[in-house]
């Protein structure tokens, strides 16, 4: 009874292994099939094509970035000026106003050597490139850049800067930061002194 059971114990392994080595049998074959030619060609112009794709998409998303962060930067850096004035504006106001004072006195009295001097004095300060002051009429009357002393007051300034009515500072004309300081008359402005700054790197 033994006997017969180790015989039919190794009938069912045979058997079992018989029916593993058919189902196998074809994966076995695979490593030694040949695949034709058109099938890798196609599989490499997919990886090429993937490749390829992939360079466009991160080209793509570089480029997006890059145009993002510089539209950031010039938003940041005109808000940086934009901030920077709003807490010297009421320091420059005050500036202006001393000056628009000192101006007109001596305007008045016709004494424009003595308002070369104030300008002379302010065109030391630190940062400040050029002032000058302008008639009403548009005529240039002081130039601390005497390079200038040919030249119109409307040729160097448009007249929206000339005419305005109050102390204002303009945060970026050609470069350029403006104190422009309109010198009123007992009815009406006389002239306007325009102090030029360097814009401050940010």
């Amino acid at each position: 009874m033994t006997e017969h059971n180790k015989q039919t114990e190794q009938s069912k392994a045979t058997t079992l292994f018989a029916l593993l080595s058919a189902k196998f049998d074809t994966l076995a074959k695979i490593p030694h099939m040949q695949i034709p030619a058109w099938y890798g060609l196609a599989f490499l112009g997919i990886i090429v094509v993937i490749f390829a794709w992939k360079q466009i998409a991160v080209g793509k998303v570089e480029s997006d970035m890059a145009k993002k962060l510089d539209n950031e930067r010039a938003v940041i850096t005109q808000q940086a000026r934009e901030y920077a004035d709003k807490q010297y504006i009421k320091e420059e106001e005050r500036f202006g106003q001393v000056l628009s004072w000192a101006v007109r006195g001596e305007l008045i009295r016709n004494n424009i050597d003595q308002i070369d001097q104030y300008l002379s004095e302010i065109v030391k300060m630190k940062d400040t490139e050029r002032v000058v002051l302008i008639g009403d009429d548009g005529q240039l009357l002081v130039s601390t850049d005497k390079r200038l002393e040919e030249t119109k007051g409307i040729e160097i300034f448009p007249k929206e800067i000339l005419n305005l009515q109050k102390i204002t500072v303009k945060s970026d004309v050609d470069g350029k930061k403006l104190l422009v300081v309109p010198v009123m008359g007992l009815n009406k402005k006389i002239a306007t002194v325009v102090v030029s700054y360097k814009l401050a790197k940010l």
